[in-house]
């Protein structure tokens, strides 16, 4: 698998960019760090599975595709996160969750596809 550097490096300007408007968002949350950190994070990995990897065994457009629903998933959640206001508790479970989630789809897909 190899990881092209340009795409990698749009991601995390993307990802930043997405993060700081989920920082924007939260303006008078107590936690607004947190979020934008988190955001900023989960954002750039999916993103980067979706921009930045590439291979010549099968099964990457499986993995693309995987990245680009949990990427839409995890923008509108953190999006909704900034106007409900929820817990930091819940913010943190379901977001490893769904990025823990991920990851094991992700390693089962490139351990199936051989």
């Amino acid at each position: 698998m190899k990881i092209n550097i340009v795409l990698l490096i749009i991601s995390v300007v993307i990802a930043g960019l997405s993060a700081f408007g989920i920082f924007a968002l939260n303006a008078e949350s107590d936690f607004r760090i947190l979020i934008t950190i988190g955001c900023g994070l989960s954002l750039f990995v999916t993103l980067g599975g979706l921009l930045a990897l590439s291979s010549e065994r099968p099964g990457m457009a499986n993995i693309r595709a995987l990245s680009g629903v949990f990427f839409a998933v995890l923008l509108i959640a953190h999006i909704v996160f900034s106007f409900t206001g929820v817990s930091i508790t819940l913010y943190i479970i379901f977001t490893g969750i769904v990025l823990a989630l991920y990851v094991l789809l992700c390693y089962l897909i490139r351990r199936v596809i051989k």
